[in-house]
């Protein structure tokens, strides 16, 4: 009776994971051959250069919008460290630091020379990590992308146990990890947050690089123009 339970609830979610999994990869292959077509090679030749001699990037963004998946691959590629916000902010069983805690891991992190930085927390010494930075990533995607990645992630946690922030944990996974106010603080993100740190981010435009995108599937040509 629990395994026919379990597969009652874990069949549809796994055919919803598969249907949001086949969009994103049809999406990518789209954006691809899109760009193909517009020869903007001057652009991502540009933004690439800019990467490569980067030592202190940051990734910012909506929750939802590609910051991990990109932030994971530029380790790789760069062989810069990878640091997540959420690896700092959330304990055992989503226990959340404390606000001297948190502040005194980020400061240790903000310190050294070389890292990668992923994650929002405008609330959190934005200003500071814009200021350390040499290069900043704004994944500045559309709210239908944010929430289709927030979905993404949910069922990827739930189902496969990925995803999650190091110190948790499958047991404290719940079948949503995402409350109503989230949802509705990713609903809101273009129209309440992002005019908060718009004006703060374009400070930097002329003293860091700035790379700006429009959507997750834009970075994935960094990595076939290597």
């Amino acid at each position: 009776m629990n395994h026919l339970r379990y597969a009652i609830v874990f069949l549809p979610l796994f055919l919803m994971y598969l249907f949001l999994k086949g969009g994103s990869f049809a999406v990518g292959l789209l954006y691809r051959l899109i760009y193909s077509m517009l020869r903007l090679h001057r652009r991502l030749d540009d933004e690439i250069l800019a990467v490569q001699h980067a030592k202190r990037i940051i990734v910012i963004g909506s929750p939802g919008s590609g910051k991990t998946f990109l932030a994971k691959r530029l380790s790789k590629w760069t062989h810069l460290p990878y640091i997540s916000l959420d690896d700092l902010y959330w304990g055992p069983e989503w226990r959340r630091s404390t606000d001297k805690q948190f502040f005194k891991q980020l400061d240790e992190v903000l310190e050294k020379e070389e890292w990668i930085i992923e994650g929002n927390y405008h609330d959190y010494y934005f200003t500071e990590r814009l200021q350390r930075s040499d290069t900043i990533i704004v994944m500045d995607v559309s709210t239908i992308e944010a929430i289709t990645g927030v979905i993404t992630r949910s069922l990827n946690r739930f189902l496969f146990s990925k995803e999650l922030p190091k110190e948790i944990e499958q047991k404290a996974v719940r079948i949503w990890d995402i409350s109503p106010r989230f949802v509705r603080f990713v609903v809101g993100f273009r129209r309440r947050i992002r005019p908060k740190i718009w004006p703060i981010i374009m400070q930097y435009e002329n003293q860091r690089s700035l790379i700006i995108l429009k959507s997750k599937y834009r970075s994935c040509l960094w990595m076939n123009s290597r």
